[in-house]
């Protein structure tokens, strides 16, 4: 049936699906739809995936009737564009912006100069259109990819669509495999897996669909790779053969009576793909290939820089004094030590929780590093907002991200040309935020004959990215390793700090005041309700950049994520006639809206919190939102980029690693069991430095605080870095290694403490 798009009555760009009504001059239409028109054409409600919604090109659409509880609708199945053999119909398409750089003008010289042969100049003879004025080589590249693409992507679209691939993945795959994209889907499903959001279980059903077979090596390899993956995503470097062969296993013969695929079958891809070193077999553990590489090469960086010769710092003490007469500071003893051990040695470690006087160490380290002649000093922190804090803390103005000090862009895949930092000493900050890759690319940085200086709180969570780098380090014991475990903060905060002090030695009997305030809820609808009121009072009185709401759920419940966000935006930033909207799935941001950024991108990082300054439309008439950052950073984003932001009304307690607020707003319920976890609730309070508010049941804050599990990361690198550092002494002098502390004893309980 020949028609043509009308208006939309429906449309989830999500996934695709389309309500659309459509107008055609057929007599093939039933009655019943029939006997509601009036005039030569009639209108007709139509049902599909990705349906075309412009009235620029008549539509030959394949199908059949259903009935619904709207009366009859055209299910469509397929359809193809019927382009238009008028000059005017034409000119009407070509200046609907179905094609990117042609707009009216350029559309009119167009079918001025060729006529009734546009179409065929299009597809046979394209660097015609150079002759149009205005069209220049680079220009008609950009002109002839739209037009190709425009059917590719359609056909494409068609075709995946009910395998729920979204319309952002289908542009995705297009870009990856060109004009050969459909034929690539249909014959070689699993090469779909090199696109970064391809899971195995939608290729797989794709795969299934064209008749794959069940055994096949590709099917197996696909199924290995994605258990490797949720394995990584769990925080794993490695995951022992037998379970990885047990995961497999079950993944392929699930949903079927019989054994499709074989142990034997998956351990013969498991073995080629060893043999390719594609993974890496090491005493009875699979690693993934970069894994491996990067925990291997990361001890080994860590402990040639371990063995080196220290100076002489026979004056460390008299510089300690001098910087407390200077700075107008007294240290404590475990101060002291962690500066002593911070130009005694080349890599030294410093932990401690909140209100410990970090902080004031590194002042120190700075004060003593100018006196010794040594000035250039790097100071940095894996996000932007942990390094803009180091520098407001110590008064060193320049301190920089990890990715920025390393000229990183932040993708794993991206070529990196290591030079190494020409600075004297580095202190990185906030390093239990630093995974496995980053943690291999930073060390490799590290030159021979600088100084390194680990600042972290080894009772927060660890990275998102998988491995357990700092308490790796902390654990080894062949680093040397300064616990500061004394509160100094009294007067600002105490009862943030004492509270945490409290949780790390077992005692759920917290110190509940104006600071740490417990606010009772029956239900996550009501603490929604109560957070909302808490979060508009403390934004009256800090604003709105101070205050944060944070939750260990992103999905679930009224309580999570982004249902708070949801709530709070409508709240913060209601929506208005003066203020522009872009969309992004099913997402909105409007002019106004606090925003945070998710991956680490050129200048912004993962973690660097702005607002949405500008939205507008650019000279080719697509919606770009500008974005504004500290520091004066702006990003123009278009739709499909936006994916890398979203509110920042609320955020996890994971993402939240690494910042500070005046006021932390937690709710904190039975029903986030699964993340009733010290280190979490201790994680989400220590980010505040004026009040906590703590919305939820007092049962789960007990819970929370006597679950000491953590998250155990199957990661070898402690063991590494002592086999590294051992076999490097025993090449310089044979003699018993054992942990560096002036007494042995107290490392031992110190280990046990932590």
């Amino acid at each position: 049936m020949v028609c043509r798009y009308v208006r939309t009555i429906f449309h989830n760009k999500e996934n695709g699906y389309c309500i659309f009504l459509y107008e055609t001059e057929e007599d093939t239409v039933p009655e019943q739809v029939k006997s509601k028109q009036t005039g030569k054409t009639i209108r007709f409600t139509a049902i599909g995936n990705n349906l075309p919604d412009t009235d620029s090109v008549e539509l030959n659409m394949q199908g059949n009737w259903v009935k619904s509880k709207f009366g009859l609708q055209f299910k469509v199945d397929t359809y193809e564009e019927v382009l238009p053999q008028t000059i005017e119909g034409i000119t009407g398409y070509l200046s609907s912006g179905l094609i990117k750089g042609i707009g009216p003008k350029i559309a009119e010289q167009i079918v001025d100069k060729f006529g009734l042969r546009t179409f065929e100049i299009f597809d046979q003879y394209p660097d015609n259109l150079l002759q149009i004025k205005g069209i220049t080589a680079q220009k008609l590249k950009r002109i002839m990819d739209s037009y190709h693409s425009s059917h590719a992507i359609r056909d494409l679209a068609a075709y995946l669509t009910p395998f729920h691939v979204t319309p952002n993945k289908i542009q995705k795959i297009y870009e990856h495999f060109g004009c050969e994209a459909l034929e690539t889907v249909k014959k070689q499903p699993f090469m779909l897996c090199q696109i970064n959001g391809f899971g195995f279980l939608t290729v797989d059903e794709i795969a299934r669909s064209n008749r794959c077979r069940l055994n096949d090596p590709m099917r197996i390899e696909g199924c290995i790779h994605y258990c490797m993956e949720l394995i990584t995503q769990e925080g794993h470097l490695y995951q022992e053969k037998e379970e990885i062969q047990t995961k497999v296993w079950e993944q392929l013969n699930h949903g079927y009576n019989k054994e499709v695929v074989s142990e034997a079958e998956i351990s013969r891809e498991l073995y080629r793909l060893v043999k390719e070193k594609v993974l890496y077999f090491e005493n009875g553990a699979l690693y993934p290939a970069k894994l491996y590489k990067y925990e291997c090469e990361a001890a080994k960086n860590l402990a040639e820089l371990l063995v080196q010769e220290t100076e002489d710092m026979s004056l460390i003490d008299a510089l300690i004094a001098e910087a407390q007469r200077e700075l107008g500071i007294l240290l404590a003893a475990k101060q002291v030590e962690a500066v002593r051990k911070a130009f005694c040695h080349m890599i030294s470690i410093i932990t401690g929780g909140p209100g410990t006087g970090k902080t004031t160490v590194q002042k120190v380290i700075l004060y003593v590093s100018k006196r010794l002649g040594k000035e250039r000093m790097l100071l940095t922190a894996p996000t932007g907002r942990a390094s803009r804090r180091m520098s407001e803390s110590t008064g060193y103005p320049d301190a920089k991200t990890m990715h920025s000090a390393m000229g990183l862009n932040g993708d794993q895949d991206s070529e990196i040309a290591i030079e190494q930092f020409e600075e004297e000493g580095v202190l990185a900050d906030e390093f239990t935020m630093s995974d496995m890759w980053l943690s291999w690319v930073f060390f490799r940085h590290i030159r021979k004959g600088t100084r390194l200086v680990l600042i972290g709180d080894v009772n927060q969570l660890p990275s998102v990215g998988p491995g357990n780098v700092f308490r790796e380090l902390v654990m080894c014991g062949v680093i040397p390793v300064t616990v500061l475990d004394m509160v100094f903060r009294q007067a600002e905060n105490s009862r943030i700090a004492i509270n945490a002090h409290k949780m790390l030695e077992n005692n759920a009997q917290l110190d509940y005041g104006e600071e740490f305030e417990f606010i009772p809820v029956d239900s996550a609808a009501e603490a929604a309700e109560r957070i909302e009121e808490i979060y508009c009072r403390e934004v009256k009185k800090y604003g709105l950049d101070h205050v944060q709401v944070l939750s260990p759920f992103r999905k679930r419940g009224e309580a999570s994520v982004d249902a708070l966000n949801a709530m709070l935006w409508e709240n913060m930033n209601p929506k208005a006639e003066d203020k522009a909207e872009i969309k992004a799935g099913k997402r909105v941001f409007r002019v106004g809206d606090r925003i945070i950024q998710n991956k680490n991108q050129n200048q912004i990082s993962n973690g660097d919190i702005g607002y949405v300054e500008d939205v507008y439309k650019d000279e080719d008439g697509d919606t770009l939102a500008k974005l504004r950052f500290s520091e004066g950073r702006t990003v123009d984003y278009s739709g499909d980029e936006l994916d890398l932001i979203e509110h920042a009304y609320a955020t996890t307690v994971h993402k939240s690693q690494g910042s500070e607020y005046k006021v932390v707003i937690l709710p904190w319920l039975p029903m986030f069991y699964v993340m009733l976890r010290r280190n979490i609730l201790y994680t989400a309070i220590t980010r505040a430095k004026v009040s906590v508010k703590i919305v939820g049941s007092k049962d789960a804050i007990y819970k929370a605080i006597h679950n000491t599990e953590c998250d155990k990361r199957n990661t070898r690198l402690g063991e590494r870095i002592i086999r590294e550092y051992n076999r490097l002494m025993e090449e310089k002098k044979p003699r018993i290694i054992r942990p560096i502390s002036d007494d042995y004893e107290e490392y031992e309980q110190m280990v046990v403490n932590l």
